[in-house]
Order: C-alpha cells, then sequence, then structure tokens
C-alpha cells in the first residue's frame, strides 16, 4: 500500500472539487440563460434551486481537503530526527546499508 504522504494523488482531490464547484457555479448562472433561450428544457429549472447550495458545499470540501493535506507532515529525510528514523518514517542513516530480502507473498 503506497504511503499516503507521498501518495501524490492525494493532492487532486481539493482540485477536483473545485472545479466540480466551479462547475455548479457556472451552470447556476448559464441554465436560466440557457431555459429562456430555449436550448434546455423547462424541467432543468428544478435544478437551477439546487446548484448554489451544492457549488458552497463543494467548496466547503475543497478547502478541507486542501486544509488537511497541508496539515500532513513530510515523510522526507532531511532532519537529524528523522534519519534516526524518530518519527516512524522508515528513514534510515545513509551509512546504513540497504538490505534487500525474498520475503515476498506467500500462497
Amino acid at each position: 500500500m503506497p504511503d499516503p504522504v507521498a501518495d501524490p494523488r492525494a493532492h487532486r482531490a481539493p482540485k477536483a472539487l473545485s472545479g466540480l464547484a466551479d462547475l455548479a457555479c457556472v451552470a447556476c448562472c448559464a441554465l436560466p440563460v440557457l431555459i429562456t433561450a430555449g436550448v434546455v428544457g423547462a424541467g432543468a429549472g428544478a435544478v437551477v434551486g439546487w446548484l448554489p447550495p451544492v457549488a458552497l458545499v463543494l467548496s466547503v470540501l475543497a478547502a478541507g481537503t486542501w486544509w488537511l493535506g497541508r496539515r500532513r507532515g513530510s515523510c522526507s529525510c532531511s532532519s537529524s530526527t528523522k534519519a534516526m528514523g524518530g518519527d516512524g518514517c522508515g528513514c534510515k542513516a545513509s551509512g546504513d546499508p540497504l538490505k534487500i530480502t525474498g520475503g515476498g507473498r506467500r500462497a
């Protein structure tokens, strides 16, 4: 299982949520114009009422996931305490030899 701190996909969630919030805001403004112009059917009017709260919730979720992602500590071995394995990062001092074992999955 990949380390969640080092996983680059974790940074996609705030971007995706903010993109969906932007889309909901654009749809909220564009749907009444499109309904009036006859491009979209009148049934889309039922969706227009839900778009502002949906956009607000998505914006709050995007901000929350961004904030939580920024709070996570880095797992880089730049400091001496991390290099000694002090915070459970799994880093070793550079003088230690790398051990390769054959302990893979067994059926």
